[in-house]
Parts: structure tokens; C-alpha cells; sequence
């Protein structure tokens, strides 16, 4: 009999807490391997909430925690672990020794690992720490805090530069990130571009039949929906914002009654909000944006800040984009939409860019290539 030894893969993560593109895009992946037989895997974070070690068990994924795990409901409190070193030593302390790849996927400490020679790093990068190296927006609004920690930022960058020498292939989500990456950390990387899950029915709906803009994201300072519900509070026109995050209260103190905060939905009822919505808003400066393909495949259209990852996925011909985060740029986007004819070809082609199948078949031939 013809044995074949199983490549053993070590996927990496910063945490599994929030449920947000990252996250589920990497669960994607892994669930991928997983089905596949000629791979072993197994999930490494700092911490795994309750909610998504349900998840890991009803799949039959092994995971592990860091040390983290042992502090009390440390993924409610996880966000004032960042003041200390815990991170860094939680990411440190994993021993990949048994495995032939780690595959790593961070937005701020995930790939902050050491290998052996003989376990190949690849590390994707989502972002590089917005909290180290975009400080001033991501603590919008917490000035007093930031004031606080911002003496203790330039060390932890220095770590964060020295973390990216120990990766053996950087792996970056967009052009945008790419420069990133090449500018913090003096580092050339590859694009693999993030996909979009493309199981849902595909519906078409008219902008005459849909009475609401629909708005996606957590709800967090530096997202700046604070402008939004200014625009909206303003225009009177319906939004139906989904998400959850520390902003929520007050953000339902400042808006209207034509503002309907659904908190945290399951992805059936998410994407059949965003199907039926007139338009999606994007206000942030984001480094990519899930939520954008996610609408492209409904033809949604997107009114989106001209920045970032935004600006580098949208156009004209599938979007309405606005050059400041200003409610009177927002609104003045949101009048032109009804003189906007959305394009389904292009955003065909566009999607065509953020294949799951793409992806897979990328990082697969890739560790089949680096192994033999």
C-alpha cells in the first residue's frame, strides 16, 4: 500500500472573539483544509470565545488557546491586554515544532511567532496594527486613553517591526496593505486578494422597491459612523445599521427614529438586509472590506469613502464615493443615487478578482511546492 504522509499545518490567528471579515474568511479557509485529506491541521489563538469554540467543535476543528485563556472572561476584557506585553508572549510561546507550515492571519499580533528552520511561516496580513501605526484615528474619540498609553506605543512598535523577520513569506490582502507593509516594515510581500462567499442566491432588487440604506460594521469609534447618523438624522431618510460593538448605546441615544439599530444578526438575516437595501454606506477608512463584495453580489450599490480599501475595489460605474468623512459629503452622495445606474457587469468583473476558489488552490499549490 501506497502511504502518503499528511502535511501538517498550523493555522494562526490573533483571536477568535468577534465575528468579523477576518475571522470568518480564516475560518473558511481552514474549514477547506480540514475536508481536505492530505492535510493535518490544527488553530492556534490567544484566545477562543465561548461562541466560537462551538463553532470549532460542531466542525470537528482542533484548536488551542494561549495561557490567556486562564484569565477570567478574558474575551469580554481582551482589548486591555494591549497596554501589556501578554500578547506578545501568548503569539511567542507556541510550539510548532511537529508542523511543516504556519499559516498566520493578523490585524495586530497574530503573526508575531517564531518557527523553527524547519516549519515554513507564511504569514498573511490583513493590516498592520492599527493601534501602532494609525494611532490617531483608531483612538478617535478616546483622547484621555490615548493619552494614557501613548508613551507606551514606540516600544511596542519596535517589537512589532522585529516580529516580521521571523516570517519566511509575507502575504498582504490588497495593494494598499502591500505599500503598508513595505513602508513599516521595510518588507516585500505578494497580494492575495480576500474572497467573498458567493453561496447565497444572487437577487437583483430596484432601488424603487427598496426603502432603507443598510449600514455593516462594528461598532467601534475609529469606524466613524458618528457622521453617519449626523447625515441620516439630517436627511431623515431610513437606515438599518447591523452590528454590535461599544459604540452601540451611544449611538442609539444620538439618532432618530429613522435610524433602527439591529445589533449583531445571524449571516441569513444579514444578507437578506443587505439584499433588500437601497444602497450599503461604507464611512470608514478601511484596509479592505468584505462587506463591499458582499454587496457587489447582490448588486448593491456601495456610497463609500474614497479612501483605502474602498478606493481601490469600488468605481463609478458600481458606487457613489465622497472624498471627507463629513455628513455634508455623505448626504451629497446619497442624492446623487437617484441618478446612479448600477453597472452588474462590473461588479461581475470585479468579483472575478476575490475568488474563494482562487484562493484556496493559491495557498494549497503553495505548500505543496515549498514541501516537495
Amino acid at each position: 500500500m501506497n502511504y502518503t504522509k499528511k502535511i501538517r499545518i498550523a493555522f494562526v490567528h490573533d483571536d477568535f472573539i468577534q465575528f468579523g471579515g477576518a475571522e470568518k474568511l480564516f475560518f473558511d479557509v481552514i474549514h477547506d483544509f480540514k475536508l481536505d485529506s492530505q492535510y493535518e491541521i490544527k488553530v492556534f489563538s490567544s484566545i477562543v470565545s465561548p461562541n466560537w469554540q462551538k463553532i470549532f467543535l460542531e466542525n470537528n476543528i482542533s484548536y488551542y488557546q494561549s495561557f490567556l485563556k486562564y484569565f477570567p472572561f478574558s474575551y469580554k476584557y481582551s482589548k486591555f491586554f494591549f497596554v501589556t506585553s501578554l500578547f506578545y508572549l501568548a503569539f511567542a510561546d507556541f510550539d510548532f515544532s511537529d508542523y511543516d507550515f504556519v499559516i498566520s492571519s493578523s490585524t495586530r499580533f497574530g503573526h508575531f511567532l517564531i518557527t523553527k528552520p524547519n516549519t515554513y511561516h507564511i504569514s498573511y496580513i490583513n493590516s498592520p496594527s492599527r493601534a501602532l501605526w494609525d494611532e490617531k484615528n483608531y483612538f478617535y474619540g478616546k483622547s484621555f486613553f490615548y493619552f494614557l498609553i501613548k508613551k507606551l506605543l514606540p516600544n511596542k512598535r519596535v517589537y512589532d517591526f522585529y516580529s516580521h523577520v521571523f516570517a519566511d513569506l509575507i502575504i498582504t490582502n490588497s495593494k494598499n496593505i502591500q505599500k503598508k507593509v513595505k513602508k513599516i516594515y521595510s518588507r516585500n510581500s505578494i497580494i492575495l486578494f480576500p474572497f467573498v462567499n458567493l453561496k447565497y442566491i444572487k437577487e437583483s432588487i430596484e432601488f424603487s422597491n427598496s426603502d432603507y440604506f443598510i449600514l455593516i460594521s462594528r461598532l467601534v469609534s475609529w469606524k466613524r459612523i458618528d457622521y453617519v447618523i449626523d447625515a441620516f438624522n439630517k436627511n431623515l431618510q431610513k437606515l438599518i445599521v447591523v452590528g454590535d460593538g461599544p459604540e452601540l448605546a451611544r449611538y442609539q441615544e444620538m439618532s432618530k427614529d429613522n435610524i433602527i439599530f439591529k445589533g449583531y444578526v445571524s449571516e441569513n438575516e444579514k444578507n437578506s438586509l443587505l439584499r433588500g437595501s437601497k444602497a450599503l454606506i461604507f464611512p470608514q477608512n478601511e484596509d479592505f472590506g468584505i462587506t463591499i463584495l458582499e454587496a457587489l453580489n447582490y448588486n448593491i450599490p456601495v456610497i463609500y469613502l474614497n479612501r483605502g480599501g474602498a478606493k481601490e475595489i469600488l468605481n463609478s460605474k458600481v458606487g457613489l464615493g465622497f472624498g471627507n468623512q463629513t455628513s455634508g459629503d455623505l448626504n451629497l452622495a446619497i442624492s446623487n443615487l437617484s441618478n446612479f445606474e448600477f453597472c452588474t457587469d462590473e461588479s461581475k468583473k470585479i468579483l472575478k478578482n476575490y475568488s474563494k476558489d482562487s484562493f484556496i488552490y493559491f495557498i494549497k499549490k503553495l505548500t505543496q511546492s515549498v514541501k516537495n
